[in-house]
């Protein structure tokens, strides 16, 4: 893809806009294989941005964000906040399915980066939210989501909240109640975002403004069953019936 062909943020001066942009984008080879691309959706005033990795079946299907079980697991979290989808804008890094659920390949990231930072000016959300390994580490590359999900950080003078996906919870009973508990940090997410000085220089690395919450102690054997499901090469294969039921879990650690 040459300079010439990558979509220029310019030209989009609404969410609306560049929803349709990315309806109609042939800028990477996963628009060969789409059934629907998936812009995001929610408020276009949102001051929580929600970030996953890419659509699953369900997402393709009907061109809207985590409609399936994770989708649901993921409500009823923001629900307990207590938010709703009219709150908040969901969106992902990048905006068609991979084939097969596989993780989203360079070239399909930076296809998409456009949409994505363009999304970003125009929200101007105070909290960024992550969900999984590949979309944490597009804002925080050196980062590990088994240490630093649940923590509020700092980030170009915005605070990012790397959470784990809501896939992994559905997995994982234990990820599952360690997610519970981070997302009831959003308030607070948004608070520490009101401390960051609008006219401060961006960072080039991303600094915790906050002391990670102590999180509640597990059952005898918890830790370690959550720390080896936690293992990138255990979880890096799908399922057959997660296949078919389109929640994404590949890139997800």
């Amino acid at each position: 893809m040459t300079t010439a062909d990558t979509p220029q943020p310019s030209r989009w001066e609404s969410i609306d806009e560049l929803a349709a942009a990315v309806r109609s984008c042939t800028n990477c080879d996963l628009h060969t294989t789409r059934t629907n691309a998936v812009p995001g959706s929610g408020s276009s005033k949102a001051q929580i941005l929600i970030i996953g990795e890419g659509p699953g079946f369900n997402e393709d299907q009907q061109g809207l964000p985590f409609i399936g079980r994770s989708g649901k697991l993921l409500d009823e979290m923001l629900a307990a906040v207590p938010l709703s989808r009219e709150d908040v804008f969901i969106t992902n890094v990048v905006k068609c399915r991979p084939p097969d659920n596989r993780d989203p390949l360079p070239d399909e990231v930076a296809a998409c980066r456009p949409y994505l930072e363009r999304q970003m000016e125009l929200l101007n959300p105070k909290v960024v939210v992550t969900l999984g390994r590949v979309s944490m580490l597009r804002f925080h590359p050196t980062g590990k989501i088994s240490e630093d999900h649940g923590k509020i950080l700092e980030w170009e003078g915005r605070i990012l909240f790397p959470l784990y996906h809501p896939a992994a919870g559905l997995r994982n009973p234990a990820i599952k109640r360690e997610l519970q508990q981070d997302v009831l940090k959003l308030p607070e997410a948004v608070i520490a975002s009101d401390r960051i000085s609008a006219g401060s220089p961006q960072t080039t690395e991303i600094e915790e403004v906050q002391e990670e919450t102590p999180r509640p102690s597990s059952q005898p054997g918890e830790a370690t069953e959550a720390e080896a499901q936690l293992s990138e090469t255990l979880l890096k294969n799908e399922t057959t019936e997660e296949k078919e039921q389109g929640d994404r879990q590949l890139g997800m650690f």
